[in-house]
């Protein structure tokens, strides 16, 4: 008998509203429903991105891997309610509100990001509940497996990665960035409006006025509402215009007017930190740190190939079916990466876009 064929992918977009079981996980079933609403987000996130001709193939690809998270994520979820495991609303919040102050966001910008990024802030909720939730699951399963590194193995590992431990040559800059009107009828009046206008602010500064105050009022970058802070930033990290100026400038001074692509900048540096390596006692704590993850995620694969193995999963379509214990397993679905990028305003080159 000829061998069935995969699921055809359709070039609409499947319905998220479908019921069809395509996959039963100890008698739960996951529908095609399920998969569409992860796969035409991703889809939509990438359209233009996947060569035409190659578009099939990334889809069937796309939806097998997300089939199988979904697989992982439904044995899991079964394991969790065995053992009673469940996280508050209070243990969720303050998660969220760790995350939110890493990121130096509000709610509202976080939301405003995760919407660019094609998703929402109830699927982020939902994904840093399952999050929270593996981790109270796995907290069990590392009772007895975890074996703190010797001091040798940590002399080793710092001993083997020694670049791992290098600290580039970086700066810490404010900077005030003035932008030529970009709706204006002569490009050229903008840009010297623009320009007169940073003059004038700098000719402020020269006569006592606070950096913080002009910017937070002023400057058309992002980091105006931390008073122009761009943090540290190791070399290569700017535009060739900013970084020249910004190396050229003592602690505490303030530069001319220094135009790049993105308009008119005043720079203040506030320290320049020479290249360094980090020493051996200074690591030791994040080398025992990363030693320890590797034991964990061991076990982690090990667990998740343990449960797998013990699943009844049983696909309606045959041709959908894979092995699941060929692959890498992984961890429930994380949040999308969110970093918090910079606009396009930033000086910063390249090496930012690629965040």
């Amino acid at each position: 008998a000829p061998a069935p064929e995969p699921a055809p992918v359709k070039e609409t977009a499947a319905s998220e509203s479908d019921t069809t079981a395509v996959v039963t996980v100890n008698g739960a079933k996951i529908t095609e429903g399920q998969i569409a609403k992860i796969l035409n987000a991703r889809m939509e996130q990438l359209a233009g991105r996947i060569p035409p001709n190659m578009k099939e193939q990334y889809t069937q690809q796309m939806r097998k891997r997300i089939m199988e998270q979904l697989i992982i994520e439904e044995i899991l979820a079964q394991k969790e309610r065995e053992k009673n495991i469940s996280v508050s609303p209070s243990e969720l919040e303050e998660q969220i509100s760790k995350h939110l102050a890493q990121q130096n966001l509000t709610i509202d910008e976080f939301k405003s990001l995760l919407k660019a990024y094609g998703t929402t802030y109830s699927d982020y909720e939902q994904n840093m509940l399952k999050k929270l939730m593996f981790e109270k699951l796995m907290e069990g399963e590392f009772v007895g497996k975890i074996i703190p590194p010797t001091d040798e193995q940590i002399k080793a590992y710092y001993d083997e990665n020694i670049g791992m431990f290098g600290e580039p040559e970086k700066v810490h800059t404010k900077h005030i960035l003035i932008m030529p009107a970009k709706d204006s009828n002569d490009p050229n009046q903008a840009k010297a409006q623009a320009r007169a206008k940073a003059e004038e602010l700098l000719k402020q500064l020269k006569a006592g006025a606070d950096f913080n105050d002009l910017a937070t009022n002023n400057s058309q970058c992002p980091s105006a509402k931390d008073g122009g802070d761009l943090g540290e930033a190791p070399k290569g990290s700017f535009v060739p215009e900013f970084e020249k100026a910004a190396y050229a400038l003592k602690p505490d001074q303030i530069s001319d007017v220094v135009e790049t692509q993105f308009g008119f900048h005043i720079i203040q540096l506030v320290k320049h930190i020479d290249a360094n390596t980090t020493s051996f006692e200074d690591a030791k704590a994040q080398i025992i740190e990363t030693l320890t993850d590797k034991q964990k995620n061991e076990v982690v694969i090990s667990y998740i190939k343990q449960i797998k193995a013990e699943s009844d999963i049983q696909f309606a379509n045959p041709a959908d079916g894979f092995e699941m214990n060929g692959s890498k397993p992984t961890a429930p679905s994380r949040t999308e990466n969110t970093e918090k990028k910079e606009a396009e305003s930033s000086p910063r080159g390249e090496a930012e876009g690629k965040k």
